[in-house]
């Protein structure tokens, strides 16, 4: 099996943890703290990034030299997803109750803001793969590859 398929499979994995992760926070802070869904959006993606970090220089991709500059390329890296599904979440929420309710009916906002959020989470972690793996888990090899 192709290497990079592998690290893709080992990093959706990593990123299935994440994701129970990120959404349990983002549930304890919205429906046990009270806090709005778009606060506890970053909150809950914060705490994933956490783990996909450590999980994913262990286990994905092993490469666990040079961990402080690592994990500020995967945190720069998790820090423009977090950006991008904290606008993309009230985004898909409001485009659904503005023109997509025809196609589907969800009554439940929460469960709305809950399905909308697994989609921007997955959407953003597929483009996050390919930045941490030519940016934040390139290895010394690859490194001097590329600069042949």
């Amino acid at each position: 099996m192709n290497q990079s398929f592998k690290q893709l499979v080992k990093y959706g994995l990593v990123g299935v943890a994440g994701l129970v992760v990120d959404f349990l926070f983002f549930i304890i802070f919205r429906d046990v703290v009270g806090l709005p869904y778009w606060v506890a959006q970053p909150i809950g993606a914060a705490f994933g990034i956490l783990n996909n970090f450590i999980l994913n220089s262990y286990f994905t991709f092993k490469t666990t030299d040079n961990m402080a500059k690592r994990g500020i390329s995967f945190f720069a890296i998790g820090g423009i997803g977090l950006v991008a599904s904290s606008l993309l979440l009230p985004w898909c929420v409001t485009m659904y109750n503005t023109y997509g309710q025809g196609i589907f009916e969800i009554q439940n906002q929460k469960t709305l803001e809950s399905i909308m959020k697994i989609g921007v989470t997955l959407f953003v972690a597929f483009v996050q793969f390919f930045a941490n793996k030519y940016i934040t888990f390139r290895q010394k090899n690859e490194m001097k590859n590329s600069n042949s």
